[in-house]
């Protein structure tokens, strides 16, 4: 890591950099949490998870800035304790764990626009509390087995002043492992989302009506499109964004193991690990800027005072109601994660 620990513009300017993105991301991902928690109109199960995916990509920046802020401020232990403060701060394996989490949520946001799309007026596919008491638990236990060996083959280099994978001797451990980070966080994801995102804008954009919707207005009919065409829109940037942000990241974290002859360079592996950090980090901007009503309410939170306290309501109430017509309304997604890897 010539680059990073051999040059101090390059140390202050990349340190300054993250030092920016950390500090936004955190403020911003906890503005949508504030949001979600003190507004009893917000706590609908789309927003729930949008809760969960602000968690996520919060965790990303927080471990991420042991590595590029912290590292500066303390000599880093060798031995087994450097070992234990590699896997649990230095190293990224929470990073990681986040991103994963993330990962998976926008995966399920893209099923619940198909289904919202292609069964707008029934409950199939419909999100609700009671799954996603089983959604948010899965995606994180999801992301915790991806990660565990990580968790067992990073070790601190005391020469390098680093903390790098290890592998046992069988070339082909690392490589199926890296493959599998490039195809169950990179490829897969994305192919899905390609998928039921294009069906998606096929029926709200291009698809006429049949006219066999019985019992339904003109009026409501095209409130509803017009606010499913308004949410879309939303978790297809976002989508997008984490496409062009990840992939670079994991396809770089492959090719360590299947071309380690070949120099990346340090310019290279820092870009992708700034372009996961943004990801986390826009997401919150990109609600407030698409979505009017979660931008309402983001003003009316920052003037504080009283106005914000009489929103606070109870969130059992607000729980029982799984027809909040506002779940149409505010219904983001997002998705970060980076890979610490030298």
């Amino acid at each position: 890591m010539s680059l990073y620990t051999d040059s101090d513009s390059a140390t202050i300017g990349i340190t300054t950099m993250f030092s920016i993105l950390i500090s936004t991301n955190l403020t911003g991902n906890a503005i949508v949490g504030l949001v979600i928690i003190f507004y009893r109109d917000m706590r609908t199960p789309m927003n729930v998870l949008l809760l969960n995916l602000a968690v996520a990509d919060a965790m990303v920046a927080l471990f991420i800035a042991p590595r590029f802020i912290l590292i500066h401020t303390f000599e880093h232990p060798d031995g087994q304790a450097g070992t234990w403060v590699c896997r649990l701060l230095t190293g990224g394996n929470l990073t990681w764990t986040g991103g994963a989490a993330s990962v998976f949520t926008l995966v399920v946001i893209a099923f619940e626009r198909y289904y919202a799309v292609t069964y707008p007026y029934g409950n199939k596919g419909k999100l609700t509390y009671n799954k996603l008491k089983v959604i948010i638990p899965l995606s994180w236990i999801g992301a915790v087995i991806l990660n565990i060996p990580l968790f067992l083959t990073i070790y601190f280099d005391k020469k390098k002043n680093f903390c790098m994978e290890y592998w046992p001797p069988s070339d082909w451990l690392p490589k199926a492992y890296s493959s599998t980070w490039f195809f169950v966080a990179g490829l897969i994801p994305i192919l899905l989302m390609i998928m039921l995102y294009s069906k998606v804008v096929y029926a709200l954009w291009f698809k006429k009506e049949d006219g066999t919707v019985e019992n339904i207005t003109q009026n409501t009919r095209q409130g509803v499109i017009r606010v499913t065409r308004r949410v879309t829109k939303m978790v297809l940037v976002v989508s997008v964004i984490y496409g062009i942000c990840w992939l670079p990241n994991l396809i770089i974290y492959a090719l360590n193991y299947f071309s380690p002859s070949q120099n990346y360079g340090d310019v290279t592996y820092i870009t992708s690990i700034v372009l996961v950090t943004c990801n986390s980090t826009v997401n919150p901007f990109i609600y407030v800027f698409v979505n009017q009503r979660f931008r309402s309410k983001v003003k009316s939170l920052l003037c504080c005072g009283k106005t914000c306290r009489n929103r606070i309501g109870d969130f059992s109430e607000s729980t029982n109601n799984t027809n909040d017509p506002t779940d149409a309304v505010t219904q983001p997604t997002v998705v970060s994660t980076m890979r610490i890897k030298p």
